[in-house]
């Protein structure tokens, strides 16, 4: 018997999304015990050998792996309730609408309420019949079924995000429109979708990233990734009840690893530094020295900036940094974060809570690369302030290319930096080589007399021809100038503060 327009606008729907919450609470503890068996795994080592260990090994990444599928399958069925729940609370609230309305039972209105109200719950029921069904054969544990089911339940709830190629400000009055439980549900139930979605509010991004970064390190097979993320997770830990808070903007394992951490919500600052690392970068670094290195960016700005202009700044890890050559000799690498990053600083000045912000996009080595070709893309980025530190190069071959106006690209090299003041141009090195010069020859001291205005991507940006305002700098005290600009006390770190904090004119 079909239940009536009275049935359909009660339905409980609070007990499907306790239904859904309960199912999330599994899938949490299905993957903690999977990174248990994990970690038991790995422990053995090669302490344990022959037949035995290799069959007991074979049993226990078998029960790992059932795990795993069995946490997929809770999550991907904690996803599906929590979307049919909003599905079946609008259909229910529309019967109910017509019902206060006093339309007749067959008026068209009610019908329409009532087939939408039916086509949800067919569709809900489905599926959790599917469940039950794979539940009790046991199908439900197999891990290639179970990543299925959870990528359909992630395409459900994709579908609900902005179209693809929406731009942040679209992004912001999408978020702005939706209603605080619908927010909520996607911030529990896929913060995988939204934690890296550039135009979502800092504070909903840095819940949903902590919710994904503990569900990563939950299942992530690889032990050096998960210590990254583990290393990150420790970092924000430590920062919890101190000044600044930091903010997780961005985390994931998509290539070699993605992380954006902020020190200072930069949608209520007034203030916000965006910082680039370049070659050699890992996910792990974003919790070691380059956080360290932002974070000496903002209690720098701080201590200059007036009480009423709070700062933020950021690290970005948005991209895959070349790990060394020949990567770091191409421009592909940062052709290709350049996108990712303006959207990234195109985000932040939709998503501010008051007045745009004074935004300082800073770029270290291959990084200063990546903040050049964003700059230099259609449109340019979101910057008021360019600083450029050990650079190579951005591609440019004057400043005015980055579209910034006159007197706001800043650079700093030291005058020990092999980087930028030692690295030919392409062509004058292949001429050395053709010139049978060896390898030692061919970084000699002349290539850094004041007229030589080619580094290896354009033109040096410390060279006048370059039209760039200059930091003071020092070669550090380890013999190591390229790795000192961002050092707490260094003459480039204060001088950079004062530009990073003073108001655009």
């Amino acid at each position: 018997m079909s239940p009536g327009p009275g049935q359909v606008a009660a339905v409980p729907v609070a007990a499907m999304v306790a239904a859904g919450r309960a199912c999330d609470a599994l899938a949490r503890e299905f993957a903690e015990q999977a990174a248990v068996v994990t970690g038991a795994r790995c422990a053995t080592g090669e302490a344990w050998q022959g037949q035995a260990a290799l069959r007991a090994g074979l049993a226990v990444d078998a029960d790992r792996l059932r795990l795993i599928a069995a946490g997929e399958q809770m999550q991907g069925l904690a996803m599906l309730l929590a979307q049919y729940a909003e599905e079946l609370r609008e259909a229910s609230g529309a019967v109910g609408a017509v019902l206060d309305g006093g339309h007749p039972p067959d008026a068209p209105a009610l019908v329409a309420a009532m087939a939408r109200a039916a086509e949800v719950d067919e569709r809900c029921a489905a599926e959790l019949l599917r469940s039950a069904a794979q539940a009790r054969d046991g199908s439900a544990l197999d891990l290639h079924a179970a990543a299925t089911q959870l990528a359909s339940a992630t395409g459900l709830l994709a579908d609900a995000l902005p179209p693809r190629g929406s731009t942040p400000t679209q992004v912001r009055d999408w978020w702005r429109l939706l209603s605080r439980d619908e927010r909520e549900m996607i911030i529990a139930d896929a913060p995988q979708l939204i934690g890296g979605l550039d135009g979502v509010p800092c504070a909903d991004r840095d819940r949903a990233n902590r919710l994904l970064l503990d569900r990563l390190i939950d299942t992530d097979g690889d032990v050096s990734r998960r210590d990254a993320l583990t290393a990150v997770r420790e970092r924000l830990q430590r920062q919890e009840g101190v000044f600044p808070p930091a903010l997780l903007l961005a985390i994931g394992t998509e290539g070699q690893g993605r992380a954006v951490l902020a020190f200072g919500d930069p949608d209520r600052a007034a203030d916000v530094a965006v910082y680039v690392p370049g070659m050699g970068t890992t996910l792990a670094d974003v919790a070691g020295k380059d956080g360290v290195r932002a974070l000496a960016v903002h209690d720098a700005a701080s201590v200059l900036a007036p009480r009423s202009r709070p700062v933020a700044s950021v690290v970005w890890l948005g991209y895959d940094p070349p790990s060394g050559l020949p990567e770091g000799a191409s421009t592909a690498r940062a052709v290709a974060g350049a996108v990712r990053y303006g959207r990234f600083l195109a985000g932040l000045r939709a998503t501010a809570r008051g007045a745009p912000p004074h935004l300082t996009a800073i770029g270290h080595s291959y990084g200063s690369l990546l903040v050049g070709k964003a700059a230099q893309r259609p449109g340019g980025i979101a910057a008021d302030e360019i600083v450029l530190l050990g650079s190579p190069g951005t591609g440019a071959i004057r400043a005015e290319q980055l579209g910034v106006p006159p007197g706001h690209v800043w650079v700093a090299a030291a005058p020990g930096d092999p980087v930028t003041e030692r690295l030919p141009a392409p062509p004058r090195l292949l001429a050395s080589l053709l010139a049978g010069h060896a390898p030692g020859a061919l970084l000699p001291a002349q290539l850094r007399a004041e007229g030589h205005a080619q580094g290896w991507f354009g033109t040096r940006p410390a060279a006048p021809a370059f039209g760039a305002r200059l930091f003071p700098a020092e070669d550090g005290p380890d013999g190591a100038p390229h790795s000192h600009y961002l050092d707490p006390g260094s003459p480039t770190l204060l001088a950079l503060a004062a530009v990073v904090t003073t108001p655009p004119r």
